[in-house]
């Protein structure tokens, strides 16, 4: 009986050994680095860049946030048109275009914003074919709030007569309140941005920039950024923002027109700061609102009180 209780005990033993070395451990999100800050603890102001104008305080995100959580009625699709003349004329709402070259996350990034895989998504540049209208922010029976485009890309893979008909709508849209240009964060402003900023001052095109992919300037991986953000590099972000100041709004004695506004965004269209909110959308959704004429003062003091 004792032989067969220490081979019973032995045999226990190594089924309970198999056991705790195959039995799966559940994933956990490693814990933020005492020496870094999480993502979900960065505002605007450390992420963004403002001279001319105020961050935006938590009370105004959370609005931004709250218009536009997608619903029945919102985001939808209006109109695609491959022509200016195309397009309809009878809308009145206020309009926001985004524009950016080829493949540097357009679409992507107003995925994120509208909080629904809405616009069509590609690794291959050149997809986006047509402006793309999107409805934000309105109910049953009523019109959008908002509607923002989605414009083709240009640089590589793009057409010349796609640039030609950006152009035509951003000149002769009534209904146009601002053109959010991105910029890609790894390459900077190429040529292609350049004539495209130039083209704007030279028109007075109201415009905006938004630096895309910025977790590769805040880490050398991305996944580096789930353990938080450090000091350091929010600080190389800031110095990169402020070294494009200059080249986005310059000297008025010496540009041809005025320059962008006097703030920088920055994004990472892919990276899930919490559940259905990546980094730096909520500004960028403050600063679409705020270019419509939304500032959601009522709201804001509703939110505050409770």
């Amino acid at each position: 009986m004792l032989i067969y209780t220490c081979r019973e005990s032995g045999l226990t033993r190594r089924l309970f050994s198999t056991l705790r070395h195959n039995t799966p451990t559940p994933r956990q999100t490693p814990p933020p680095s005492p020496n870094k800050r999480n993502l979900e603890d960065l505002t605007p102001s450390d992420l963004c860049y403002y001279w001319d104008t105020k961050a935006p305080n938590a009370g105004q995100l959370a609005f931004a946030d709250k218009l536009f959580i997608p619903s029945r009625h919102s985001p939808i699709k209006l109109w695609s048109a491959s022509k200016f003349r195309t397009t309809p004329l009878s809308s009145i709402e206020p309009e926001v275009a985004f524009l950016g070259r080829s493949n540097v996350g357009k679409s992507s990034l107003l995925n994120a914003i509208m909080g629904q895989e809405i616009c069509w998504t590609s690794s291959k540049p050149g997809r986006t074919r047509e402006m793309n209208a999107f409805g934000i922010g309105g109910t049953k029976g009523g019109e959008s709030k908002i509607v923002l485009l989605d414009m083709p890309g240009y640089g590589k893979a793009s057409r010349s007569e796609w640039g030609m008909e950006i152009m035509k709508y951003l000149q002769g849209r009534k209904q146009l309140r601002r053109a959010f240009i991105l910029i890609d964060s790894e390459h900077g402003i190429k040529q292609k941005d350049a004539d495209i900023l130039k083209l704007f001052r030279r028109y007075a095109i109201p415009h905006q920039i938004i630096l895309s992919k910025i977790d590769k300037v805040l880490a050398k991986k991305k996944k580096q950024t789930k353990t938080g953000v450090s000091d350091v590099s929010i600080q190389r972000l800031r110095g990169m923002l402020q070294d494009l100041k200059p080249v986005i709004q310059p000297d008025p004695y010496v540009s041809e027109g005025p320059g962008a506004l006097g703030e920088i965004l920055t994004c990472s269209a892919d990276v899930e700061v919490s559940p259905g909110r990546a980094l730096g959308v909520d500004a960028i959704r403050w600063s679409i609102l705020s270019a419509a004429g939304i500032d959601g003062s009522l709201e804001e003091s509703r939110l505050a009180g409770s």
